[in-house]
């Protein structure tokens, strides 16, 4: 059989034709886009689910970006357009989630049951349960003291002020108000002034700064009643003539002993409440984006 090649050898060739043509089709495959990306995701997948513990649905509390834009919308609604500080935002979103531990335990309990599910209901019903089970002792003598000196600004009575003010803003405000109060004094001023004065009656006098600032505060407290006089605000001038003042007074802790003794047991609930509620809390893994 002179034409045929020996049967080890042809076979051994075909073997490692077999085997280069493999290793070939593989390393192609292997740099393939497609196959690369596979790859990548399996080993990101496979990281994630070593260092992610798996969270039940029932025990994940996320503050999604969906969240957090519903809380700054409802805040923006209730204060004029403005967006909340970053403080003002981590404390809002803090009651969120104090509010969905709440509600997640209220399920938890079964209070849904027999009851709409209206979520602001069975929060309520929680709350509930968890101040109730809350046990406040009576507040030592000096306890009590130590909280009213720190809080008697509630409680004393303040300085009233009545008067009448007539604003003016602009460049020339405090020409404009100076001769208008002339005008006043010779009793021919215009209707419209008469029309743009404003009554403040027994308005306790620390309550102004907000509106006037300190420095009109003091000015108004050196006034004689009766009198007229132009003074400056913080936003602006005005006219102005004190009619009467009322000085306040301190007032005893036994005269409200009572009304402070319940507010500081109300008080002292809430903050253990909070606190309970805190640590129902620990009971879910609790999420925050950055935002």
């Amino acid at each position: 059989m002179s034409g045929a090649e020996p049967a080890s050898t042809t076979l051994a060739d075909k073997g490692g034709g077999a085997r280069a043509r493999f290793v070939w089709s593989f390393g192609s495959l292997v740099r393939e886009p497609l196959i690369q990306f596979l790859a990548i995701g399996a080993i990101i997948f496979a990281v994630h689910a070593a260092v992610t513990p798996s969270v039940s649905k029932e025990r994940l509390i996320e503050v999604t970006p969906e969240v957090r834009s519903d809380i700054v919308k409802a805040f923006k609604a209730s204060n004029e357009g403005r967006d909340p500080a970053p403080d003002e935002l981590k404390s809002l979103v803090d009651v969120w989630v104090l509010n969905e531990i709440t509600f997640r335990e209220a399920l938890a309990q079964g209070l849904d049951k027999g009851d709409e599910m209206i979520r602001d209901r069975i929060t309520h019903k929680m709350r509930l349960l968890i101040f109730n089970g809350i046990d406040i002792k009576e507040p030592t003598d000096q306890e009590l003291a130590a909280w009213y000196e720190k809080n008697r600004y509630r409680y004393d009575v303040p300085d009233l002020v009545s008067f009448i003010e007539v604003p003016f803003t602009g460049e020339t405000a405090e020409a404009d108000a100076r001769r208008v109060l002339e005008e006043i004094k010779a009793e021919r001023e215009h209707e419209d002034i008469r029309s743009r004065a404003h009554l403040f009656a027994e308005r306790p006098l620390l309550s102004l700064a907000d509106s006037f600032g300190t420095a009109f505060i003091d000015s108004l407290k050196a006034m004689i009643p009766g009198d007229w006089q132009v003074l400056a605000s913080d936003d602006g001038w005005h006219i102005v003539r004190l009619d009467t003042v009322k000085p306040g007074r301190k007032v005893d802790l036994s005269e409200v002993e009572a009304q402070v003794a319940q507010t500081w047991k109300d008080e002292r609930r809430r903050i253990l409440a909070i606190a309970a509620t805190r640590e129902l809390g620990s009971n879910y893994v609790i999420r925050r984006p950055a935002s």
